[in-house]
C-alpha cells in the first residue's frame, strides 16, 4: 500500500468517527449509566442490563445503517469516484472505519459489564464465561448486520436482517443457557473455562472474521462499491 493510499485510508477512517462521534458517545454513556443503574440491587439488574443489551444492539444497527445504507441513498458514488482510491480500497476503509467505530463502545461497555460481574456481591462469578460469550456474540452481531448493508441495497432486505439479528440475540441468549458445560457452572462461586467455553467461542470469532471478509471478497469486486 503506497503512501498515499495509507493516508487516504486513515483520513476515511478519521471521517467515520467525525461523522458518528455523537452517537458512539451517547450509546456509550447509556450503557455505563446502565451498568450503575445495574449494580444497584437485583430489580434494578434486569432494567440495567436490558438498557445496556439494547445501547449495544442499536448502535450496531445505526452504525452500519447510517454508515452504509444512507450513504447509498444519498448517492455517495460521486464522493467515492473523486477519490484516488479503488473501490476495494474504498470498501476497506469504510469496513475498517466503521468497526473501529463500533469497537471502542463495546469494548468499553464489555468491560463494564465483565467488571460488574466480578465485583458485584450478588452475582455468581461463574456468569462471567456466559459473560464473555455474550459480549463476542454483540461483537457478531454487528459485524452480519454490516456485512449484509454492503450486500443488500433492498430497505425490505435490511429490515429482515436487522429482524433476524435481533431476534439472533435473543435466541442465542435461551440457547447457550441450554449448554450443560456452561449452564453447569453458572452460579458457581469461580468462572470455569471448559471445553464448551472455548468451542462457543471460537465458533463466534470464526464467523466473526467470514461476516467481515465477504465484504471484501464481494462487495469491493463491484464498480459501485456502495
Amino acid at each position: 500500500m503506497s503512501p498515499v493510499i495509507r493516508q487516504l485510508t486513515r483520513q476515511l477512517v478519521a471521517r467515520e468517527f467525525h461523522q458518528h462521534r455523537a452517537m458512539l458517545l451517547l450509546a456509550t454513556l447509556a450503557g455505563l449509566g446502565a451498568l450503575v443503574v445495574a449494580a444497584s440491587g437485583p430489580v434494578a439488574f434486569n432494567v440495567g442490563f436490558l438498557v445496556w443489551l439494547t445501547a449495544l444492539i442499536a448502535l450496531a444497527v445505526l452504525l452500519a445503517m447510517f454508515g452504509v445504507a444512507t450513504e447509498r441513498k444519498e448517492r455517495a458514488l460521486l464522493f467515492v469516484l473523486s477519490l484516488p482510491v479503488s473501490p476495494a480500497g474504498y470498501v476497506r476503509a469504510k469496513l475498517l472505519g466503521l468497526l473501529l467505530c463500533f469497537l471502542g463502545p463495546w469494548a468499553v461497555l464489555s468491560a463494564g459489564a465483565l467488571a460488574l460481574v466480578l465485583l458485584a456481591p450478588g452475582i455468581a462469578d461463574g456468569l462471567l464465561p456466559y459473560g464473555v460469550l455474550l459480549c463476542v456474540y454483540l461483537l457478531l452481531n454487528f459485524t452480519l448486520v454490516l456485512c449484509a448493508t454492503f450486500h443488500f441495497r433492498s430497505e425490505a432486505a435490511m429490515g429482515g436482517v436487522i429482524i433476524l439479528t435481533n431476534m439472533g440475540v435473543s435466541l442465542f441468549m435461551m440457547g447457550v443457557t441450554q449448554l450443560p458445560g456452561l449452564s453447569a457452572h453458572m452460579t458457581a462461586s469461580a468462572p470455569v473455562w471448559n471445553e464448551t467455553f472455548w468451542l462457543a467461542l471460537a465458533l463466534e470469532l470464526g464467523a466473526t472474521a467470514l461476516a467481515l471478509s465477504l465484504p471484501l471478497l464481494v462487495a469491493a469486486r463491484r464498480r459501485d462499491p456502495l
